[in-house]
C-alpha cells in the first residue's frame, strides 16, 4: 500500500471495551479522555490502540488496556523521534528481519481498532479525466455487518537521553542495534509511546483497487497476537482468508478523503464509481461488466 493512501478509519467507544474482557480503559501517555470518533486519520496524530501492558507486582498478570498513541513508529534506540513520521506502516513480508521493527514484534504487538479504511485505485490514463492524464478513484473498505476490524500492529516506547527509565513498555528500553547511543538528543524531550500497521499483500477483491491492504486479524487470532509470551508469530503475518475480505463492502467515495483536513462522516457517502473503477458498469479495457449469479 502506498504510504500516503493508508488512512485508519478510528471509532471504538471512548472508555468501552467492544467486548468484555477484550481491553480495559485507559488514557494513554498524552492524558485526557478517550477521543471522539474520526473520519479521517493521518501518520503523526493520537490514536486508539489495544496492546497488552506488563504485568503488575504480586505476580500479577498484564493488563489489556485501550490506550492512545501517536502512529508511526519510533524505536527506542532512535536519536531522532521524528524518524517516526516514517515508520506508520510495516511490511509483514519482512517486519522481523528491520531494526527499527524486531523487537516490537517479539515483545510489543497491539490491534489498531478501525471501522475500516481508505484506498485509492488508479485508473487507466485518462479514463475519468476526458484525457487529461491519470486518475484515481476512492474506495472505503468496511464491514457489511457494520463490525470493527483489527489491524495488527506494533507499538515502541522511545525515551529522551537522561529521561527516567522507569517510564512505560519495557522495563530498561532497548539498545541500539548499531551498538550506538542518543548523545546529543534534548533531554527535556517528553518520550513518545508510538506505534505502526501492518500491511500484507491484498487478496481477494481487493486486488482490483491496490497490491497492499493492512494485515487485518479475525477475532480468533486476536489473543494470539497479544500475547507478549508468544514467540512464533509467522503464521499470524499470513495475509487474510478470502472469507474475511468476501465480508468487505468496497464503497466508492468522493476525492475529499485525500484532504486530511476533512474529518466527518460525508467522507464516506457512496458516488457513483468512474468509469475503469471496481464497481462501475465498464472494466479498465472497456468491457462491459456484467452481474454474475451462481446457483
Amino acid at each position: 500500500m502506498d504510504p500516503e493512501t493508508l488512512y485508519g478509519v478510528f471509532d471504538a467507544v471512548p472508555g468501552e471495551p467492544s467486548e468484555p474482557g477484550v481491553a480495559e480503559p485507559g488514557t494513554g501517555p498524552y492524558g485526557g479522555d478517550m477521543p471522539r470518533p474520526r473520519y479521517n486519520i493521518a501518520p503523526t496524530t493520537d490514536n486508539l490502540v489495544v496492546r497488552v501492558r506488563p504485568a503488575g507486582e504480586d505476580d500479577q498478570p498484564p493488563v489489556r488496556r485501550i490506550d492512545l498513541l501517536r502512529w508511526g513508529l519510533v524505536p527506542s534506540w532512535a536519536k531522532d523521534p521524528s524518524v517516526g513520521n516514517r515508520l506508520f506502516n510495516a511490511r509483514a513480508e519482512s517486519v522481523g528481519e528491520k531494526p527499527a521493527f524486531r523487537r516490537a514484534l517479539a515483545r510489543r504487538r497491539c490491534l489498531v481498532p478501525a471501522s475500516g479504511w481508505y484506498e485509492w485505485q488508479k485508473l487507466a490514463q485518462g479514463e475519468a479525466t476526458g484525457g487529461r492524464g491519470p486518475a484515481k478513484q476512492a474506495f472505503y473498505l468496511t464491514p457489511e455487518d457494520g463490525s470493527v476490524l483489527a489491524f495488527a500492529g506494533l507499538w515502541e516506547y522511545w525515551r529522551p537521553a537522561g529521561a527516567d527509565r522507569g517510564g512505560d513498555g519495557d522495563r530498561g528500553g532497548d539498545a541500539d542495534p548499531d551498538g550506538g547511543d542518543r548523545d546529543g538528543t534534548p533531554a527535556d524531550r517528553t518520550p513518545i509511546v508510538s506505534y505502526t500497521i501492518l500491511t500484507t499483500a491484498s487478496v481477494g477483491a481487493l486486488q482490483g483497487i491496490h497490491p497492499r491492504m493492512p494485515l487485518v486479524l479475525p477475532a480468533s487470532e486476536w489473543d494470539a497476537w497479544l500475547d507478549p509470551s508468544r514467540e512464533d508469530v509467522a503464521e499470524l503475518l499470513e495475509p487474510p482468508d478470502e472469507d474475511l475480505v468476501a465480508q468487505l463492502e468496497l464503497r466508492p467515495i468522493g476525492t475529499r478523503v485525500g484532504n486530511v483536513r476533512f474529518d466527518d462522516p460525508s467522507l464516506q457517502q457512496q458516488v457513483t464509481p468512474a468509469p475503469g473503477a471496481v464497481g462501475s458498469d465498464r472494466t479498465a479495457d472497456g468491457d462491459l461488466m456484467l452481474p454474475l449469479a451462481l446457483p
